[in-house]
């Protein structure tokens, strides 16, 4: 299996926040020495999953 066919697609997308839930997120991701769109994958994946869990 070619080592391009293990890559995951990646799409860029656009969204709104409200300031201050984006000021929480760049703080997080700044303590946790992440960027911002790590925190926010995270953030979606665990709200993906327990909603799946219920």
């Amino acid at each position: 299996m070619s080592e391009q066919n293990n890559e995951q697609k990646i799409k860029t997308i656009s969204f709104t926040l409200p300031e201050d839930l984006l000021n929480q997120a760049k703080a997080y991701a700044q303590r946790e020495d992440r960027n911002l769109s790590s925190v926010i994958r995270l953030a979606l994946k665990r709200f993906l999953e327990s909603e799946q869990a219920k």
